[in-house]
């Protein structure tokens, strides 16, 4: 996303796509948390404060552009124009996929050496604490469906969006493949996922 907006209004603005019962309460509490202020992560895409709403904007873009392309006819790609249920199931996954986030990440005070003069300094990063470990997807699902119902292809797609980094993949599971059976969804939200963190944010941060 460009730097120069600002993430919290271009979140807000994208959220109102979402018009199904339950969605203002659901704004209401990712407001009380501090969704817009977290990282996405403590040490890798995103380690910043605000990382997580940029992150969840830049999965937005990619998946928007992903479900163009896919559904565009070949000869004439990047015209397909979505429907209003397409363009929300769009804003929801790409917007609320990690909600599993919120109040897990914390700064703390960390000791390290300088590099350029080798001494030791204090420097203040973020560890990662979650005082309800549900699981990744399980738990964005959880707190989603507290407040707003979600269709049987979006909530495949939030549960499985780690795709083969997904811990119950990583111990066998097959489910994963099946989900990517029953819709193109799950496939859809992983591989825009994995473009925001791997090749936005990277350049962003001059990776």
């Amino acid at each position: 996303m460009n730097g120069t907006r600002d993430p919290k209004a271009d979140f807000l603005s994208i959220y109102e796509l979402i018009r199904r019962p339950g969605a203002d309460k659901l704004l209401a509490w990712l407001k009380s948390t501090d969704f817009f202020t977290a990282p996405a992560g403590a040490k890798h895409h995103g380690a910043h404060a605000g990382g997580l709403v940029v992150h969840s904007l830049n999965v937005y873009r990619r998946l928007r552009e992903l479900t163009i392309r896919d559904k565009s006819d070949p000869n004439e790609p990047g015209t397909y124009h979505m429907d209003h249920s397409e363009e929300e199931t769009v804003a929801i996954l790409a917007l609320l996929h990690d909600v599993c986030k919120v109040g897990v990440y914390h700064t703390e005070t960390k000791r390290r050496r300088n590099p350029d003069t080798g001494t030791w300094e204090d420097y203040q990063a973020y560890t990662f604490r979650d005082p309800f470990p549900l699981g990744h997807g399980e738990k964005s699902l959880y707190l989603i469906t507290k407040y707003m119902a979600l269709t049987e292809e979006e909530a495949l797609a939030i549960r499985w969006h780690m795709g083969a980094f997904d811990d119950a993949v990583k111990g066998g599971s097959r489910a994963l493949d099946a989900a990517m059976d029953v819709s193109p969804w799950v496939w859809r939200l992983h591989e825009a996922d994995m473009c925001a963190a791997r090749i936005d944010e990277r350049k962003a941060a001059g990776v």
